[in-house]
């Protein structure tokens, strides 16, 4: 940890050296040299590694070079936690990362944990890209935050050692989550037995049967190997699976409104070959997972059901904690989404 905010600290000095002592000459701009930290793997060809990839290709030559984009993913600069708090101060200028991680520090984004919530990613994307968006950007803003993108690229999704073809069949399975209280409460109202366990013990657990099922996107259940261990993927579609890009509010707005032109102009260039590119890879990794040997199960208009009477219990715990009101707007944009 001592590592990480040492390394922190020096990018913050040379950002700021960046910007103090510019190239010489009358005409000279300012250079800025932006770090954008990710805490997911930059192997793999994946849709998050290559948007990284693409965001400081496009920033770099709009900009004619005056402003740099230094990459650090694999968690490089520490955890989803670290770096977003090294964002807030200011020692790394841009994370990418999903909004699970950031509702310790944006409570509202707990909403994003309600699940069944899109029918599908293209109703999603209107619904987040439309006035919702406005309230996005305030809450990020309140926590010392330029939002810049925002891009639902996946479902998570369920993989068993069984099939699941009623609700009945949740009953008493084991399934691996996250340690969030609303994930949990989901796959308790569908009769299963939630256990939160590190994500490094995971494939073993699945080995080994210490747990049954995991929840997690195509990208994680093909690039983790899980069809090595695991029988069955049930398409839940259970929660959308959001990108978000995000820099340090005093870093944006103390850059020339050109400056700030040339990045939003970037991200939303990035947002669509993202939100494709990931269209394409899920398609891509669900044969892949069928070809390895993996029963695909859709879930039926009763299952279906099924899922979104657990969801609403989710939902009531959501509401409890962060509001009627928040949840509300949230529901209004998706159902506007779908005309």
């Amino acid at each position: 940890m001592k590592q990480v905010r040492l390394f922190s600290l020096l990018l913050g000095v040379a950002f700021l050296a960046s910007v103090m002592f510019p190239f010489a000459g009358p005409a000279a701009a300012q250079e800025y040299t932006l770090q954008l930290a990710g805490a997911y793997p930059s192997t793999g060809e994946t849709p998050r590694a290559l948007a990284t990839e693409k965001i400081k290709e496009l920033i770099e030559k709009k900009s004619n070079g005056k402003i740099k984009v230094q990459i650090y993913l694999d968690n490089q600069l520490g955890g989803d936690r670290e770096i977003l708090e090294g964002c807030q101060l200011g020692d790394i200028a841009m994370v990418s990362q999903t909004t699970a991680p950031q509702v310790g520090f944006i409570p509202e984004l707990a909403i994003f944990d309600i699940p069944m919530l899109y029918e599908n990613l293209d109703i999603a994307r209107k619904a987040l890209s439309g006035p919702f968006r406005a309230k996005l950007e305030e809450w990020y803003d309140r926590a010392g935050l330029k939002l810049l993108l925002f891009e639902p690229i996946y479902y998570r999704e369920s993989t068993t050692s069984r099939p699941i073809n009623k609700v009945a069949d949740f009953s008493g399975l084991k399934i691996r989550t996250m340690e969030n209280e609303y994930h949990m409460a989901f796959w308790k109202a569908l009769g299963a037995n939630p256990t939160p366990l590190s994500f490094a013990e995971l494939y073993v657990a699945l080995q080994q049967g210490t747990v049954d099922a995991q929840e997690n996107p195509y990208e994680i259940i093909w690039s983790s190997k899980f069809y090595e261990v695991q029988k069955y993927l049930i398409n839940t579609h259970h929660i959308a699976f959001i990108l978000s890009i995000n820099i340090n509010k005093g870093i944006y707005e103390g850059m020339p409104a050109e400056y700030k032109a040339i990045i939003n102009e970037s991200m939303k260039e990035a947002a669509d070959y993202l939100f494709d590119l990931a269209k394409a890879k899920n398609d891509a990794m669900l044969a892949s997972l069928k070809k390895t040997g993996m029963t695909i199960i859709d879930p039926d208009p009763a299952l279906q059901a099924e899922l979104k009477k657990a969801a609403a219990e989710t939902e009531k715990l959501i509401r409890k904690n962060v509001g009627d009101a928040v949840v509300e707007e949230l529901l209004k944009s998706a159902e506007e989404a779908k005309k």
